[in-house]
């Protein structure tokens, strides 16, 4: 007789402290095979990163006021592993456990102001913290934060740890609809430094020269905008006001569309354009920071350069919109138009850059399968 003995193996406990932000929520809904993550907050489950924004923002502001860095204590308890998020650093009371890190840009620390990183008390104990030998890994969202952090900190002491491991989304399934409209999206959470007004001076010139095109712009769009552009053309959709569950906005609203129009000159990464390549649309937006690393210009979308901005003059995520005018802005909105007129005249280019677009988020760098393989091997090896 054959006796079959099955060895259960043991999970690796992980204590997140994650934000509520969908990146978080597919980490939890999605974690790597042999990862239990425990006492997750239902915010995080849920995915209730802007019904509590206004909630995370005034803590933000309170944070910058007293010009200190995000700390989170953390008590004993029956994990193997901290894994922190959004720049918080863990106060380890009565425990030395190992942590790892992840982080969307180096002035998270501080709320995502770049001043403050600059302080030299503050900078020491940062650095400090990330050298010291139970944190085992720092992870960023992108290329362009992993070079952020050897522009402001000294991270001689803990180079090797600064590893890039870029965000995964589920692929939910789209039915995509035909009609004779060439529709193009927009779904932007900050109205100006997104670009919204560029938008839409952009779409008012091609909707006269193109009688076959539409609008669909998510935004909490200010009234006089609104009034001065109330084309039959633009379907307004409020943002913070028309809060829509992710898997309804795709089946809702990104089936809907042919193009992505993403302008923007604030992001540190840019969640709304994996959704997009979710749904196989080609992409027009900015060089801003990490979205290069998103869309690949020629490849899966269009990259236009906002005038004036440099990744390597402080390797900052945003561009203030205030600066984007007379010469500057018609340079901006003509750049919008140039690349959504390649795309509303060849039906076959768009297509193509859709389906490139798919398969990077199904297979290639932004899968959940790259994505739990990297953080697997990152858990085990903190472990050792």
């Amino acid at each position: 007789m054959r006796f079959k003995f099955i060895m259960a193996i043991k999970k690796i406990r992980v204590k997140p402290i994650f934000g509520n932000f969908t990146f978080y929520q597919e980490m939890v809904k999605h974690p790597p095979e042999g990862i239990d993550y425990l006492g997750i907050d239902q915010g995080v489950k849920e995915g209730k990163y802007y019904e509590r924004k206004k909630l995370k923002e005034k803590i933000g502001l309170i944070l910058q006021s007293l010009k200190i860095p995000r700390i989170m204590p953390i008590f004993p308890g029956n994990f193997d592993l901290i894994h922190s998020s959004r720049g918080i650093i863990p106060l380890q009371i009565l425990s030395n456990k190992p942590w790892i890190m992840d982080i969307e840009h180096v002035h998270s620390f501080f709320g995502l102001n770049p001043e403050f990183i600059k302080n030299k008390f503050w900078k020491k104990f940062i650095e400090f913290v990330l050298s010291r030998k139970n944190c085992k890994a720092i992870l960023c969202h992108c290329e362009a934060t992993r070079q952020a952090f050897f522009y402001y900190l000294d991270c001689s002491k803990f180079k090797d740890k600064i590893k890039v491991v870029y965000p995964a989304l589920h692929i939910t399934p789209i039915k995509k609809e035909n009609n004779n409209k060439i529709v193009i999206l927009s779904v932007i959470s900050i109205f100006n430094n997104k670009g919204g007004p560029q938008i839409l001076k952009a779409f008012s010139v091609l909707e006269k020269k193109y009688k076959n095109i539409e609008l669909i712009l998510k935004a909490d769009v200010p009234e006089e905008f609104k009034k001065a552009y109330s084309s039959k053309n633009i379907k307004y959709i409020g943002y913070l006001t028309e809060i829509i569950p992710r898997d309804k906005l795709l089946k809702d609203l990104y089936s809907k569309a042919d193009i992505f129009l993403y302008p923007t000159m604030s992001d540190s990464f840019g969640a709304s354009l994996l959704d997009a390549m979710i749904a196989k649309l080609p992409i027009v937006t900015t060089n801003l920071f990490a979205i290069p690393e998103i869309v690949e210009n020629g490849k899966n979308g269009l990259v236009f350069k906002i005038p004036n901005y440099h990744l390597k003059k402080g390797y900052v995520q945003s561009y203030s919109w205030k600066e984007l005018k007379n010469k500057d802005e018609r340079i901006f909105i003509e750049r919008i138009i140039h690349s959504l007129e390649k795309m509303i005249l060849n039906k076959n280019y768009r297509q193509k850059m859709g389906e490139i677009s798919f398969m990077r988020v199904k297979k290639g760098k932004f899968s959940i399968e790259k994505r739990n393989k990297k953080m697997l091997e990152i858990y085990k090896k903190a472990l050792k």
